[in-house]
């Protein structure tokens, strides 16, 4: 029986042009284009060289020689010693963003050097990137304020809240880049901590419980063919070369609002001068008021200016920002909106498409002269010293050689 729609697709031109097309494919034809080899994923726990995590203390957690390193989650509990009153169940303990403050900056080392720095603000600028989708675990276990569990006599100290924090180098956003712990020389994530003591309660002092913070890593091992495959295929050559990205904070530059009634104030025009000289993937601006004991909320921004070479290359008002994370579908993506602590005001200059799994452009910042971003804000709070931070994702190409496993930045420009 002959199909009208059918008959009369076999007589349009466009429609026979597409069919003649080496690019058709037939979906009901069954295939099956790749299948990975079976693998043993494994979790393990690592505990710091150091039981403490006070203010710029730093701790090292040593990664375990087990395979393919494919996440790694930073844990800790945090209570306040000693309750100055009365502290009712569900009373605010722990503002939004709490973790962002703790955290000074983690460092991926390979025997002892650094490949990889990303500070608090790199890793907020990494959780304002993500759908909605893929925020709600980062909210759920970071992010969010948190409360106090149960009531809490005077003096006593409070039930611990938990946070657990995903740090996800460039290296693990690629299956093709994640790192082979079993053949590189010793990996280490080397914590600095920040400001761990902040509480919202009134004249008290927080603290992490200590023994409390550890790592938990995902291992992903293959049988031993699978292994063999892999070395001889990567390191058939004295030296493996990957494209992966690494992150850059320029100097912050800092600001103090006049006196005057709330929400009146109007401070623009804060530049931030750029010394990097990689290729930039994405700029990431956030605003945040500098004060140890107030809350890390990025502040609403309403207009940013890339110059350089004498010329404005972006400018972005508050609305437009809205739609800088293109996909390749043309449509711009969204950004988490509950319990993200303002992670939405984060502005980003975005060079290619927002995608996870590969290099759609990149903006090298070398011959430039005297780039600079400037930043417009409005709604701020009298009396108060804020600070607009630039964080940047870069290209980059990481070398391992052969012979030891030994791993490090080959070319960032």
């Amino acid at each position: 029986m002959s199909n009208a729609i059918l008959s009369s697709n076999a007589n349009s031109s466009l429609i026979n042009t597409l069919l003649g097309s080496e690019s058709v494919k037939n979906p009901n034809v069954y295939s099956t284009e790749e299948i990975t080899p079976p693998y043993a994923a494994t979790w393990q726990r690592c505990d710091p060289t150091t039981s403490t995590a006070t203010n710029g203390r730093t701790q090292n957690f040593e990664v375990m020689k087990y395979g393919y390193v494919q996440q790694a989650l930073l844990c800790w509990e945090k209570v306040i010693e000693s309750a100055p009153a009365d502290i009712a169940s569900g009373a605010a303990l722990f503002s939004a963003n709490d973790v962002i403050r703790c955290i000074d900056n983690i460092e991926l080392m390979c025997a002892g050097r650094a490949v990889c720095t990303m500070t608090g603000d790199d890793i907020f600028a990494q959780f304002s990137d993500l759908s909605e989708a893929d925020s709600i675990p980062v909210r759920s276990s970071a992010l969010k304020a948190r409360t106090c569990p149960a009531a809490v006599a005077s003096g006593n100290r409070t039930p611990p809240v938990k946070y657990c924090v995903p740090i996800v180098f460039p290296q693990f956003e690629d299956v093709n880049t994640q790192l082979n712990s079993q053949f590189l020389e010793s990996l280490t994530f080397k914590v600095k901590w920040g400001q761990v003591t902040n509480t919202d309660v009134a004249n008290a002092v927080a603290s992490i419980v200590p023994n409390s913070m550890y790592m938990r890593f995902r291992y992903k091992a293959y049988p031993e063919e699978q292994v063999s495959e892999v070395l001889s295929s990567n390191f058939d050559q004295p030296e493996l070369a990957q494209l992966s990205s690494r992150w850059y904070c320029e100097t912050p530059q800092t600001a103090t609002t006049g006196a005057g009634n709330a929400g009146e104030l109007t401070l623009t025009d804060v530049t931030v001068e750029l010394k990097n000289t990689d290729c930039v993937q994405d700029f990431f601006i956030i605003a945040y008021p500098t004060l140890t004991d107030s809350p890390y909320v990025a502040q609403k921004i309403d207009n940013i200016r890339l110059e350089a070479s004498g010329q404005v290359l972006v400018e972005m008002s508050n609305e437009e920002l809205l739609y800088t994370r293109l996909g390749e579908h043309g449509w711009s993506c969204s950004q988490s909106v509950a319990d993200s602590g303002g992670a939405t005001n984060v502005a980003k200059i975005q060079n290619g498409l927002y995608t996870w799994y590969k290099l759609s452009n990149t903006l090298s910042l070398r011959e430039l002269n005297n780039p600079k971003i400037v930043v417009s804000l409005s709604g701020l709070n009298p009396n108060v010293q804020y600070s607009v931070r630039v964080s940047e994702k870069c290209s980059a190409i990481f070398s391992t050689t052969s012979a030891t496993g030994r791993y490090n930045v080959a070319l960032s420009n």
